[in-house]
Order: structure tokens, then C-alpha cells, then sequence
């Protein structure tokens, strides 16, 4: 299922999100991949397990995944507490990747995986998250 939402309704999520991967990215990286946001968003919905499930197969089968993210830690316990629907979208600039775990309704951003351009462009502590 897709959830529309517009890019002013997630870009104020994003900026008000207490996760940790989220504020570790460069503001002015931040704002510019929320400028690079199509002014209708669609967010994909499902269920937690489902993501749970396609997110560790990723994590453990390929290592250039799971080695170019930082967030694993936050974004695995968010998946396990979710007892509703959650939904996922990816967001980019600058070079940076982000996959974006929200709510249902889409109005709290719950863990975040976050890509730099490089190992060498990781914040310090990103390995903890």
C-alpha cells in the first residue's frame, strides 16, 4: 500500500525526528535532501515483520549494504517494537542516502539508515548507531 504525503508534511517530520542517524547528517546535507524531494512523497506501508524480515536479509547477505549504512542498531529496534504498519521511503542528496522508517500516518520518523558518499564522510559515532 502507498501513503501520499506532501514534501512540507515530511520535510517538518524529518527535521523534528529524535533519531539519532538523523541528526547525525550534515544540516545543510539535510536540508538539501529534503529540497530534493518530489512535492508528493509516496511512502510504502507494511508491516514491521515484513520489513523486519527483508531488512535483515539484506543486512546479513550483502556486505557492502550493511557496511555503507550507519543506523542498524535504531533501525532494527524500531522494527521489533512496532506492533502496527510502518512505512519506509528513501530520500537522497549530495550524495547521501537516506531510508526513512515512519509511523503509519506518517508523522514520526521512528529509525533511519543513513549512507555517506564515503567511509570517510561518516560522523563520529555513526558506528554506534
Amino acid at each position: 500500500m502507498l501513503l501520499e504525503v506532501t514534501r512540507g508534511k515530511i520535510s517538518e517530520v524529518v527535521r523534528k525526528s529524535g533519531c539519532e542517524a538523523v541528526r547525525m547528517v550534515p544540516r545543510e546535507t539535510l536540508e538539501a535532501i529534503l529540497d530534493g524531494l518530489d512535492e508528493s512523497v509516496p511512502i510504502g506501508i507494511g508491516s514491521a515483520a515484513m520489513f523486519r524480515s527483508t531488512y535483515h536479509d539484506r543486512h546479513d547477505s550483502i556486505k557492502e549494504f550493511r557496511e555503507a549504512n550507519f543506523g542498524w542498531r535504531q533501525f532494527f529496534d524500531a522494527l521489533n517494537e512496532a506492533k502496527e504498519s510502518v512505512g519506509i521511503l528513501a530520500a537522497r542528496g549530495n550524495g547521501w542516502r537516506m531510508i526513512l522508517l515512519v509511523n503509519e500516518s506518517a508523522d514520526s520518523v521512528i529509525a533511519c539508515l543513513v549512507r555517506p558518499p564515503s567511509r570517510a564522510d561518516w560522523p563520529t559515532e555513526a558506528d554506534k548507531t
